[in-house]
């Protein structure tokens, strides 16, 4: 990076971004073994319904900045994403978007339990992608990768 003569932000942006992306931040903060302590700290995670508004940010920036900050002081912090994936908010969200307007019994009848469930996976995947893309804007340093999902088995 280099000071620039010129006041540009969106410049900056780029140039910022750019450098995370040639950076492994996660690697180089899970492989200091020279942490005093451990901490993990587990998402209270976003319900994937919809898209992230002012409040989730809100709340997710300054989840983020604890976690460097309590990096900085010396602590191996193991700050894993989360992703809501159950409950009526996905299910309302999939009869929406399925046209469903008679309730659970009409999905029974016309649906079938499992063409629900199938779409809220659906569902679920592609708002988490928008969320993901949003957390990469912003800098953030969750760990996607081993991010847990509340439908998988081994998190039930």
């Amino acid at each position: 990076m280099h000071l620039a003569k010129e006041f540009d932000s969106k410049n900056i942006e780029d140039e910022i971004r750019s450098y995370h992306t040639k950076i492994d931040l996660q690697k180089m903060i899970s492989e200091s073994d020279d942490k005093k302590s451990k901490i993990i700290f587990i998402e209270g995670p976003p319900t994937m319904n919809g898209i992230p508004h002012a409040g989730h940010l809100r709340g997710r920036v300054m989840k983020d900045f604890w976690y460097r900050y309590m990096t900085l002081r010396g602590h191996k912090v193991v700050f894993n994403a989360g992703w809501d994936t159950q409950g009526l908010p996905v299910e309302l969200q999939a009869e929406k978007e399925l046209g469903i307007t008679g309730g659970k019994t009409e999905i029974l009848k016309s649906f079938g339990i499992e063409r629900l469930v199938e779409e809220c996976k659906r569902l679920v995947h592609k708002y988490n992608e928008k969320w993901i893309k949003v957390d990469q804007l912003l800098g953030m340093s969750f760990n996607q990768e081993k991010a847990y999902w509340t439908y998988k088995d081994e998190f039930i």
